[in-house]
């Protein structure tokens, strides 16, 4: 039997997130690393699910997704962003966002060609880049003003750029697309052939009044982009595991011809039940009220340790907010936070399991009920104590 030297992934071990969770498991501790709610799902889409499961609906789904709820996403990109995307040729349901968007980078990016990751990026994109034979191109995606940095992104960008990779609400970060920004990427690339992938499960989830920003929204970019969403993200059911992907149907048609060997299809009960869910007036309050939401819980959190010693910028949009420990410890992050996991029951993210940050820093998922964060800030207040200077 052959061991690691024959491996695809030979630099690849475990992800972060299972280690956290698996460490939290270990110790009991509350789990605010993965991101994934604590939150229950609408009440409205769990009678749909059983109602599914009672009539019957077990057999595969289409490859594409079920038609209705191709309808919907279709018309979801439409009221949103003014886009206009075929139902039956544009659109894709699959295993979570994450199965479409590995599909995407199989099927579209060949041996040598550069794909451009905005760095810290969301783990799934790098190997995959790396089973594709692609090039990783990693650029920051912070300039030193602490903004999206346009400039450096463009600069990387060239003939043999195949893809850039976007995201926003970003994943770790917690910050968005600043305004401008996709303008200035249609502009360097005007008259290339280059794809654009935007993973955008947080979708609406923004914070503060800020619009929701969405490449499908920006004409000179649609023809070239593939755009991904969730469900597990938007309506509390990660463990669904059903995303979707939008674009072009000659990009599309490369997408499922990886899909329909990977995936196939996914819950076809469950899709049955959103089919039934989104339409419904409950649907459209519960996805109006996400940033709402959610804005409230960063806040719960953050007035909870605001007198300590603990740094932050209030996240932008999606599921997490990112804390600056470098008044309470080393820029070894990652050490702590394992070590906090241990010794003060609070599993997090540290930042540099994506990049090497410029201070410590730790990650942390806001979509948990009020009492779970009130148990966090407990135990973040206890760490800044601990390691008062």
């Amino acid at each position: 039997m052959q061991g690691t030297a024959d491996s695809k992934l030979p630099g690849l071990g475990t992800t972060i997130f299972t280690e956290m969770s698996s460490l939290a498991v270990e110790h009991g501790a509350l789990n605010l690393a993965q991101g994934f709610p604590d939150l229950p799902p609408p009440p409205g889409l769990v009678t749909a699910a059983e109602q599914a499961l009672r009539a019957g609906v077990h057999q595969y789904a289409p490859m594409a997704g079920r038609a209705g709820l191709r309808q919907w996403i279709c018309h979801h990109h439409a009221r949103r962003h003014g886009a206009s995307y075929d139902v039956d040729n544009e659109c894709t349901i699959g295993a979570g966002a994450s199965s479409l968007i590995f599909a995407a980078i199989q099927a579209l990016v060949h041996r040598g060609q550069e794909v451009v990751v905005q760095t810290p990026a969301y783990d799934l994109y790098a190997p995959a880049v790396q089973l594709a034979g692609g090039a990783l191109k990693e650029v920051h995606l912070f300039n030193e003003s602490g903004q999206w940095d346009l400039q450096a992104l463009c600069q990387a960008c060239g003939p043999q750029t195949r893809m850039v990779i976007l995201n926003t609400p970003h994943n770790p970060t917690g910050t968005i697309c600043p305004p401008g920004f996709l303008d200035g990427l249609a502009a360097q690339l005007e008259g290339t052939e280059t794809l654009v992938l935007s993973d955008e499960v947080y979708g609406p989830i923004v914070h503060d009044g800020r619009p929701e920003t969405s490449v499908a929204a920006h004409p000179a970019l649609t023809a070239r982009s593939l755009v991904f969403g969730s469900f597990g993200k938007l309506l509390q059911i990660t463990g669904w595991k059903i995303g979707w992907a939008v674009g072009p149907a000659p990009l599309m048609a490369e997408v499922r011809k990886v899909h329909q060997y990977d995936v196939f299809s996914t819950g076809a009960p469950l899709q049955a039940a959103l089919e039934q869910f989104l339409p419904t007036a409950e649907a459209e309050d519960h996805l109006n009220g996400l940033a709402d939401l959610y804005g409230r819980k960063r806040d719960r959190l953050l007035q909870g340790i605001r007198d300590t010693a603990w740094r932050f910028t209030p996240a932008e949009g999606g599921f997490f907010q990112v804390l600056d420990a470098s008044a309470l410890i080393d820029n070894n992050d990652g050490k702590w936070a394992r070590t906090w996991t241990r010794t003060h029951g609070l599993a997090t993210i540290p930042l540099d399991a994506f990049f090497t940050p410029p201070r410590p820093m730790i990650r942390l998922c806001i979509a948990k009920e009020d009492a779970t964060i009130d148990a966090a800030i407990e135990c973040l207040r206890h760490i800044a104590v601990d390691h008062a200077r």
